[in-house]
C-alpha cells in the first residue's frame, strides 16, 4: 500500500517578498492565480527582528485567514520557519477560506522591531479548478 500524498498535485502557490517587515511594515499584494481553498501559509525573514511579527493575510479586505497565527519568532532570522495550515472544517476564521481566480490576497506585517528587514510570504491555496 502506497501513501498518500502530504501535498496535492492541485495545490498552488502565490508568493511574494518586501522591505520590511518589522519597524516599517510594508504590505505585499497578491492576486489569486485559480479558485480553491487557502490551506496553508509561510512567513521568513531575510535578517534578525526583535518582538514576534504576526504576518495576517487578508482577502478581498476581509479577516485574517490565519487568525493571527502566522508569526515569526523574535530572532529567528533566516532560519526555517514552519508552516501554518488551516482547517477546512470548523468554525470561526480558520475555517478554510474559498478564494476566486483573481481575488486580492493581502499580507500585512505588525509586532516586530528592527531596521529594513526584508521577509517574505508564500500562501498556498487547494485549486478547484
Amino acid at each position: 500500500m502506497t501513501l498518500g500524498r502530504r501535498f496535492p498535485f492541485n495545490e498552488q502557490t502565490v508568493d511574494g517578498q518586501t522591505t520590511s517587515i518589522a519597524t516599517t511594515p510594508v504590505s505585499i499584494n497578491f492576486v489569486s492565480p485559480c479558485s480553491g481553498w487557502i490551506v496553508r501559509g509561510y512567513v521568513n525573514a531575510f535578517g534578525t527582528t526583535t518582538g514576534t511579527v504576526t504576518c495576517a493575510v487578508k482577502v478581498n479586505g476581509g479577516s485574517d485567514v490565519f487568525n493571527g497565527t502566522l508569526t515569526l519568532a523574535a530572532g529567528a532570522g533566516t532560519l526555517n520557519n514552519p508552516g501554518v495550515d488551516v482547517a477546512l472544517v470548523g468554525a470561526g476564521t480558520t475555517s478554510g477560506v474559498y478564494v476566486f481566480e483573481g481575488d486580492a490576497i493581502v499580507a500585512s506585517f505588525s509586532g516586530g522591531t528592527g531596521a529594513s528587514i526584508p521577509g517574505a510570504v508564500s500562501v498556498v491555496i487547494r485549486s478547484t479548478d
